[in-house]
Parts: C-alpha cells; structure tokens; sequence
C-alpha cells in the first residue's frame, strides 16, 4: 500500500515538473522581443563629421526658456524691445523669462562674440557664431546681423537643425537655410534651396 502511495506520489510530481517546465517553455517561446528605437542626436552626428569637439556642446539650445537671464548678458535694443546677449547666445523676454533665439537681420552690436568664425563669401567678410552671421559698419563701427550668404562655409552648426534628403542627398536645415558637409574641408557651405536659384 505503501509502495503504491510512493509511486503513485511520485508520478503526480513528475507530471507537475513536466507541466510547469512545459508553461516555462511556452512562456518564453511567444515573449515577445523588444526593440529599441533610435533616437537621432544631431550631436552625435557632429561628432561622427568632426575630428575636433563640437564648440556649442555648452551652448542652450535654440527656444530653450530660462528664468532669469545670463549674469553679465549686454542689453540690445532693437525696435523696442531689449534683447540679450551672453558668450555668443541671444535671448529674448517672454513673459518673464527669457527666451534662447537667433537675432533678426539688422541688430547692431559693437563688440563680436568670443571666437567668431570668420570667412570671406563674395568678396565680403563676414564673422560667424553659434548660427548667427555679422558684417562691419564701418560708418558706425558697429557689427549688424545679417542673413546667411550663399557660399559661405562655416565650422559648425548648432545642434537645433534638421536633416532633408533631396535626390540622395543630404541636406541640414538650419533656419530655413539648407548648407552641405564637405567632407573634405569638415566645414558646413550655405546653398540654394534645391530647385531654386538666387
């Protein structure tokens, strides 16, 4: 009777290993996989063009808010309303806080920003910094910003652009101006939009 209950005790086990080793099984035969997606970092793709370090990786991004503006920042006044600037970067009020943009064409300053870029684009010098151009005034001594010239070819960009594929090849659109990476020179040109000319 004994031995009976034994055996008896002992299939009843088996068939329970077998059942949960079987639900193990089935279990981690339909789990399903995960994958993870990848995120595009303009930084990295910076890093993936440039042999140097990126310069703005200390910068805020463009329409970043902050509460209070940057200690030191000089004021500039342009058509009634007292603009910002500190190490290169432009704020602007909103509401009570500021604001991280890039000037209008036009704002006057009388000091560059610290380590400008500077090139030659059409027989024009041009001082370039964190996606903003600037040209001398002579007359006033002052430094005005101006749009983007075609041809210019610049270090780098910030990391607010946006990437556009046009007939295989790649474009980065900054403020709606489209530049090229030349790879050979590791420096960014300023292009006509595709399909146009000016």
């Amino acid at each position: 009777m004994k031995k009976t209950r034994i055996i008896r005790n002992g299939l009843l086990l088996s068939i329970s290993f077998c059942i949960a080793f079987s639900a193990m099984g089935q279990k981690k035969k339909h789990k399903p996989h995960k994958h993870k997606a990848k995120v595009h970092n303009p930084k990295h793709h910076h890093k993936h063009h440039h042999s140097r370090p990126y310069r703005y990786a200390k910068h805020p991004r463009c329409g970043v808010a902050v509460n209070v503006r940057p200690a030191g920042a000089r004021v500039v006044a342009f058509r009634g309303v007292n603009y910002h600037l500190h190490g290169g970067v432009w704020y602007k009020p909103f509401g009570k806080k500021f604001v991280v943009f890039r000037p209008l064409a036009g704002i006057r300053i009388k000091v560059l920003p610290p380590n400008c870029y500077r090139f030659t684009a059409r027989s024009r010098n041009y001082h370039y910094y964190y996606g903003t151009y600037y040209v001398h005034v002579p007359k006033t001594d002052e430094y005005e910003v101006v749009a983007p010239p075609i041809g210019a070819k610049i270090d780098d960009l910030p990391d607010d652009y946006t990437e556009e594929t046009i007939d295989d090849k790649t474009y980065y659109v900054l403020d709606d101006t489209y530049y090229v990476y030349l790879e050979d020179e590791e420096l960014y040109e300023v292009v006509d939009l595709p399909g146009t000319s000016r």
